[in-house]
C-alpha cells in the first residue's frame, strides 16, 4: 500500500493558513495519513528557523514522515546553479530532520548548466533526497526539459528523483498519460489532484470514484505502490481526509491490464 502524504497547501488560502501549524500537524496526525510535506512558501520567511524548531517540537508527539518541500529552482535564469539559495535549503531541510527535499527545475540548460556544481552539493547533502518536481512554469513544466535533465542526471549517476505532479502538466497543456511513461523511471512521489477548466481559468479540485479520470489511471499503471500526496483543497477534518486516502489506497489494489501501446 502506499504512503499517503499530506502537503500543507491543502489548507491554505490567498492568506497561507486560516490556524497555526501545531494545529494542521494534529489534524494530519490524528488521520490515517502516513506522514507531512512542510511547505517553505507557508512559513514566516523572516523567521525561518524559529518556525522549523517548532514544527519539530510539535511533530515529536507523533509518528509522521516529512518531505520539505520549497519554491527554490534549482538551476537560475542563466542556467547556472542556484548554489547560495540551495543550501540554505538544505540547511533548513536537515534542521527539520527530513529525508526528502522537494524542488522546481528552474531553468536548466543543456548546454552550460553545471553538473559538477549539482554533483559536489548532493555529496555535501548525502542524507538528503532531492526530488525535482514538474511545476507550472514553462521552463520547469515542459515534458522536454524536465526530460533533458533526467536523462543527463541518469547518464552522470546523479541521485536526484521526481515528483510527478499529474495536475501540473494541464498548465502547459502537456499530456500527463505520456509524460507517465515516459518519467516513470525517475519518479519517486506522486501528487494527486484533479485540474478542471472553469471560468476561462484551471483550478484544482479534489480526486474523485469517476472511473474515467486520469489519476486513477497513472496511479495504477505506474505508481501504484509509490509514495503519494494529496495536494488539493482539503478541510481540516479527519473524516474527509480519511475518505481520499481510503480511496487512494481502494485504487492501489484495483490492477488493471496493461495500457494498450498503438
Amino acid at each position: 500500500m502506499s504512503t499517503i502524504f499530506i502537503p500543507l497547501n491543502a489548507f491554505s488560502n490567498e492568506l497561507g493558513l486560516p490556524k497555526d501549524l501545531d494545529f494542521y500537524i494534529s489534524v494530519i496526525a490524528k488521520s490515517d495519513a502516513d506522514g507531512i510535506e512542510i511547505r517553505r512558501e507557508l512559513l514566516d520567511p523572516l523567521s525561518i528557523h524559529n518556525e522549523i524548531k517548532k514544527i519539530i517540537t510539535s511533530l515529536a508527539s507523533y509518528n509522521l514522515q516529512i518531505i520539505y518541500s520549497a519554491p527554490i529552482p534549482l538551476w537560475k535564469e542563466d542556467g547556472s546553479l542556484n548554489e547560495k539559495l540551495l543550501i540554505d535549503i538544505f540547511e533548513e531541510c536537515k534542521l527539520l530532520q527530513s529525508p526528502s527535499l522537494k524542488l522546481p527545475l528552474g531553468h536548466f540548460h543543456q548546454e552550460n548548466s553545471n553538473f559538477d556544481a549539482l554533483i559536489s552539493l548532493l555529496k555535501k547533502y548525502s542524507t538528503v533526497k532531492l526530488l525535482i518536481e514538474n511545476d507550472q512554469t514553462e521552463e520547469g513544466g515542459q515534458i522536454k526539459n524536465l526530460l533533458a535533465f533526467f536523462q543527463k542526471a541518469d547518464k552522470k549517476n546523479i541521485p536526484v528523483k521526481m515528483t510527478y505532479d499529474i495536475g501540473n502538466w494541464t498548465y502547459l497543456e502537456e499530456d500527463a498519460l505520456h509524460a507517465a511513461s515516459l518519467f516513470s523511471p525517475y519518479v519517486a512521489y506522486y501528487h494527486l489532484k484533479h485540474v478542471i477548466r472553469s471560468n476561462n481559468s484551471l483550478i484544482t479540485v479534489p480526486i474523485n470514484k469517476e472511473q474515467q479520470l486520469l489519476w486513477k489511471t497513472v496511479d495504477q499503471h505506474y505508481f501504484s505502490d509509490m509514495p503519494k500526496a494529496l495536494e488539493f483543497p482539503l478541510n481540516p477534518i479527519v473524516a474527509e481526509i480519511n475518505s481520499y486516502i481510503e480511496l487512494v489506497k481502494e485504487n492501489d489494489v484495483e490492477r488493471e491490464k496493461p495500457l494498450c501501446k498503438h
